[in-house]
């Protein structure tokens, strides 16, 4: 597993040299790498051993073929195509949470994810006015789901593997805000500096959450 890691890690910072650098054939292949290794470190992990495993090992995988979508940078057929996987990945990672502990209605519970929607809210009000018309609705349902992502995830039971799929899943969040800040509002290849590692580095967290001790 460290050898493992350790190529994943040169993978995602040979990748974000590469986007920053703006070399094509660099990307075109660091990035299906990195997105393979993300699926082959849950693999490792245990992931087919356990139903929640299997669930989240189907999310990345969905995610892996978003990045493969999202290669182009000028298709917005194929970037809408991107959004869809990466929606079917959340969904996929959604149901593994709630499967591992179903959300239970309490105050604090009801608190934090208005404040989750209330940022998510906010996070869209901004975007908003940078947004072709006809990507509006696609994107609000987009963030609506991720916004879900991140709300199971935090009732996760903070212990053991599962520690890394909540940090994973707020990563995961917040590297989506520099994406759509990168697409939409200030386009520059210094994004990828917050947004490679923060994907690549969520993803492998929530791989590893598979870990057979939940």
């Amino acid at each position: 597993m460290v050898l493992t890691l350790a190529i994943y890690i040169g993978l995602v910072l040979g990748l974000t040299w590469a986007e920053l650098k703006e070399i094509p054939k660099a990307q075109q292949t660091l990035k299906p790498a990195a997105a393979l290794g993300f699926i082959f470190i849950a693999v490792i992990s245990g992931a087919l051993d356990h139903q929640y495993g299997k669930l989240i090992l189907f999310g990345l995988a969905a995610c892996a073929a978003g990045d493969l979508l999202l290669l182009s940078r000028t298709s917005q057929k194929l970037f809408l195509a991107g959004m869809a996987a990466f929606a079917i990945g959340h969904l996929a990672y959604i149901s593994a949470f709630v499967g591992i502990q179903p959300y239970q209605f309490s105050v604090s519970g009801i608190i934090q994810a208005g404040v989750i929607l209330f940022i998510g809210a906010g996070i869209y009000v901004w975007l908003n006015p940078h947004l072709p018309k006809d990507m509006r609705f696609a994107v609000k349902i987009y963030v609506f789901i991720i916004l879900m992502m991140v709300i199971t995830a935090l009732e996760l039971p903070a212990r053991g593997p599962l520690t890394l799929a909540i940090a994973g899943a707020v990563m995961f969040a917040m590297s989506d805000i520099f994406v759509a800040r990168d697409r939409f509002v200030t386009p520059s290849p210094r994004n990828t500096l917050a947004i490679t590692p923060l994907y690549f580095g969520a993803q492998a967290l929530i791989a590893l959450s598979t870990i057979p001790a939940i």
